[in-house]
């Protein structure tokens, strides 16, 4: 079951990091527990964080992949430029990021505290090449120029984990209906052209 999948993975002190953010009543998962428990992720514990704290709520599709690249794939190198310049357009949607930081931030401190040292990743190296992918950009090798910067078989890996990830909670039934349907529009947007292609070769 669920319970004992994480039971093999946890510690005492992630348990007590878990109770901390509501994940669990006594040896119970209440639904963030269940939605970690059913994530294949590096950062369950800061994705169900955001799932839950309302950051992904109303978001267009462009706006909830943008959002959720900022907590997959560790970048090689953190190029922020792109990334200011998208926030720059989008004053509610930098807020969010905002958000995110801080959740990001708290849910380090928490675990720190109880000694848990997990990595807990959180950057905006894809956000911008992520928002104009997932709005409809066509021409592959201007987003790359102009909004990324990098390698584009770091984006590409970038996208197909953040596909991954978008997928999942889509499949969810912890979260809201709305958010699920704005995850499988984004996920349709995103895995299309040469993303699409490279899942294929």
């Amino acid at each position: 079951t669920q319970i004992e999948k994480l039971r093999e993975e946890l510690t005492e002190q992630v348990v007590e990091v878990l109770r901390h953010f509501g994940c669990l009543d006594g040896a119970t998962l209440l639904p963030a527990g269940r939605l970690i428990a059913s994530l294949r992720h590096d950062n369950e514990l800061l994705v169900a964080r955001v799932a839950f704290s309302g950051l992904l709520d109303g978001l267009p599709p462009a706006e909830t992949a943008a959002l959720l690249a900022c907590v997959v794939e560790e970048p090689r190198e953190t190029e922020t430029l792109f990334a200011r310049q998208v926030l720059k357009r989008l004053p509610h949607l930098r807020r969010r990021v905002q958000g995110l930081e801080s959740l990001a931030a708290e849910v380090d401190r928490v675990q720190q505290s109880r000694r848990v040292f997990r990595p807990v990743s959180m950057h905006t190296t894809y956000l911008a090449a992520t928002y104009e992918w997932a709005a409809g950009e066509e021409d592959w090798i201007r987003l790359i120029r102009d909004h990324f910067g990098g390698h584009e078989g770091d984006l590409i890996r970038a996208f197909r984990r953040l596909i991954d990830l978008c997928r999942q909670l889509a499949e969810s039934p912890e979260l809201p209906v709305a958010l699920q349907v704005a995850l499988r529009a984004a996920v349709k947007m995103l895995d299309r052209g040469i993303v699409l292609e490279s899942a294929l070769i």
